[in-house]
């Protein structure tokens, strides 16, 4: 882009953060001289290299960004909070030899960065701001990143839903009315709405692999113990990574050379993976067994689909069993979740003065589940965390066998909005529900294995993305970033885009 056509689309785009796009007709937006976005398609990478060859400055870029934002957001709510001055004050000041020199980044609100606000998406947690970043966040900055806002998440991690009392509910760019699961939804909706091709999330129980899935991106999970930590105090958690959620392979994998751990503690680095591999694969496509529930007869063609690519593609495909005892590990977890929570209780009734379900600090349905979570005793929990124990050898002896699992990422499609909301009390329903829908990714989490959802179906209903899930043995990310280019390239999905986007939409 030449700097007077740079100039003048930041001189038109003024006026997107007062029109929004509720209702706004093509005719009266490119009456105000509102124009669709000349950076759309480009990726961070691509981002970068106009950075780098002079042709935008940091600061261009960045106010590109935020009018995004400012467009975007008001019907899709996937911002919490913003740091535009932040960002700007950092603008022109990042190394332009760094890999992204300067792209902007929004962080998912469930990550400490020095000086802003980290609200979990919990009135309990509208005064926290941390002090300094985690190791994961210098990592990022290190790369050129520049972090100008955060992405909403349900209210601490706690429902498969991305909604709060806070900042309401997170909407769908492919379908309004419908939810992108979570945690990591907020981050998905910027990304698949074109407000960034970047951004942070965390994977706890599925939650870089389940957002992506319904918004027609690429989201990665690594290997427990193979990024820069993300934890205060350095330490790694049980089930919990880092990784960024993006259009294209290309900036997966570049952010993940610069966030790993290259200490070779635990993994030799992988360094930047920059394409595909002649290897072809055993994959092991799983075949639905009805455990907890059955999957939608759209996921299960999206499945078949998959299986026939990667064989058109030469790769052998046999069906196999979903390894994990559905039933066990669905009880399990909710003792795990019960040992995490516990500790809340005391917290809020010190905080507050008040009884937990009073104390107004978390919505009734965090607050009912972890009055639940009391029934559960500390031998309860210790068999809980047993049985999650299994998983590693569970996995490894499956990679034994085969290269890769392919699987479903839920068994859902994606959620209506408000099929359940923060204001109901917890139940044993909303425990199945919750536990049917992480049925294939959370169980990944505590075997440590990596695992990737890739963009290769679609829901003819509803036209929403269905992601294809890929395991493989612990660190094993080199094999699944070779297989998502050469998916990438044979089923291109860069250029598909959702109804509600810049794509479609002028700013």
């Amino acid at each position: 882009m030449s700097n007077i056509h740079r100039r003048e689309f930041l001189k038109d785009s003024i006026f997107a953060a007062a029109a929004g796009f509720t209702g706004l007709s093509a005719g009266w937006a490119f009456a105000q001289g509102l124009k669709h976005d000349p950076l759309i398609e480009e990726d961070a990478l691509g981002l970068a290299a106009l950075l780098h060859a002079g042709e935008i400055s940091q600061l261009e870029l960045l106010e590109i960004f935020i009018r995004r934002v400012e467009v975007m957001n008001p019907v899709l709510n996937f911002m919490t909070n913003e740091a535009f001055d932040r960002a700007r004050k950092a603008a022109g000041t990042i190394p332009l030899d760094t890999r992204f020199a300067g792209v902007p980044i929004l962080m998912k609100d469930l990550i400490d960065i020095g000086g802003l606000r980290r609200t979990d998406g919990s009135r309990l947690m509208l005064e926290n701001r941390p002090a300094r970043n985690v190791a994961y966040v210098d990592a990022l900055e290190q790369a050129g990143l520049n972090i100008f806002g955060q992405t909403n998440v349900p209210e601490m991690a706690s429902f498969i839903i991305t909604n709060n009392e806070v900042f309401g509910a997170t909407r769908n760019p492919w379908s309004l009315d419908h939810s992108v699961f979570s945690s990591s939804g907020g981050s998905a909706v910027a990304v698949a709405s074109g407000a960034v091709p970047i951004a942070h999330g965390t994977d706890g129980a599925g939650s870089n692999r389940l957002p992506p899935s319904a918004t027609g991106i690429l989201g990665m999970k690594p290997s427990r113990f193979r990024m820069r930590s993300g934890e205060v105090g350095g330490g790694h958690d049980i089930a919990k990574t880092n990784h960024v959620l993006t259009r294209t392979v290309r900036d997966s994998a570049a952010a993940f050379a610069e966030t790993e751990d290259l200490s070779g503690k635990v993994y030799q680095p992988v360094g930047f993976v920059q394409g595909s591999s002649r290897q072809r694969l055993r994959v092991g496509l799983v075949s639905p067994d009805g455990a907890l529930m059955n999957s939608e007869p759209e996921v299960l063609d999206a499945q078949q689909r998959a299986g026939l690519l990667l064989e058109s593609l030469g790769h052998t495909v046999e069906e196999t069993p979903w390894p994990v005892d559905s039933e066990a590990m669905a009880d399990a977890y909710i003792k795990f979740f019960a040992g995490k929570v516990g500790a809340l209780k005391k917290t809020v009734e010190t905080v507050s003065g008040k009884p937990l379900m009073e104390s107004g600090l978390l919505t009734p349905l965090l607050a009912s589940n972890i009055l639940s979570s009391a029934a559960y005793n500390e031998k309860d929990i210790a068999q809980g965390r047993d049985y999650l124990a299994t998983l590693e050898a569970v996995f490894e002896n499956v990679f034994n066998d085969i290269d890769v699992l392919l699987a479903p990422v839920a068994p859902v499609v994606a959620p209506p909005l408000y099929e359940h909301t923060p204001q109901e009390l917890w139940s044993d329903e909303l425990a199945q529900y919750s536990a049917a829908r992480l049925k294939y990714t959370a169980p990944v989490n505590f075997s440590g294995c990596p695992a990737m959802s890739v963009p290769l179906g679609r829901s003819r209903s509803t036209g929403i993305p269905i992601g294809s899930h890929f395991i493989a043995a612990k660190g094993a990310e080199r094999l699944l970033y070779e297989l998502a280019y050469e998916l990438e390239e044979s089923q291109p999905w860069r250029g598909i885009w959702a109804p509600f986007s810049l794509k479609y939409i002028p700013v």
